[in-house]
């Protein structure tokens, strides 16, 4: 097999190892109650996170409430998008961690660099690392935003009941 056809199938390994995870992590999220993750697109949040003050104020306490409850969910969804991408990321670690180990000792230089140099000198390892920071950077991107979208469906809530005391 040529070196090009061996990464390919290096490359197609790792990511089926990944997506083996995922469906064991999905199996067990729908033990528990939750059902099954989906991505999807979420237009209507997107308006409901750039309006402006005035646009906010003049909503009708009902509008309010549904702001709140479509914010909620989405807020939902962007944690469990970012716990997916956390386990991946943990998982790829530990992966390497095992595969590389002693190796990095045949190389000089700081531990990181060591483990670079390890990394360099496996294809398979190669390919780990690259979704493993496929999913970090995913996972930074993610990092507090299901929070601050909470914080949104929170405002919407005392907005609403602000509107419900007038």
């Amino acid at each position: 097999m040529d070196s090009e056809n061996q990464e390919q199938v290096e490359q197609n390994l790792a990511l089926q190892r990944m997506k083996s995870l995922d469906s064991a992590l999905d199996e067990y999220e729908t033990s528990v109650g939750l059902s099954v993750f989906q991505e999807k697109t979420w237009e209507d949040t997107q308006t409901l996170l750039n309006l402006s003050r005035r646009e906010m104020e003049a909503m009708t306490p009902q509008q309010c409430g549904e702001a709140a409850l479509m914010l909620g969910g989405f807020s939902f969804y962007i944690q469990r998008a970012f716990n997916r991408e956390t386990a991946r990321v943990r998982w790829a670690d530990s992966n390497l961690k095992k595969m590389l180990a002693g190796k990095e000792s045949q190389f000089r230089g700081s531990w990181d660099s060591q483990f670079y140099q390890a990394v360099n000198d496996d294809d398979y390892a190669k390919k780990m690392l690259k979704l493993r920071d496929y999913a970090k950077q995913r996972e930074l991107r993610l990092t507090y935003l299901g929070t601050s979208i909470k914080n949104m469906s929170d405002l919407f809530v005392n907005l609403q009941r602000a509107k419900g005391m007038k």
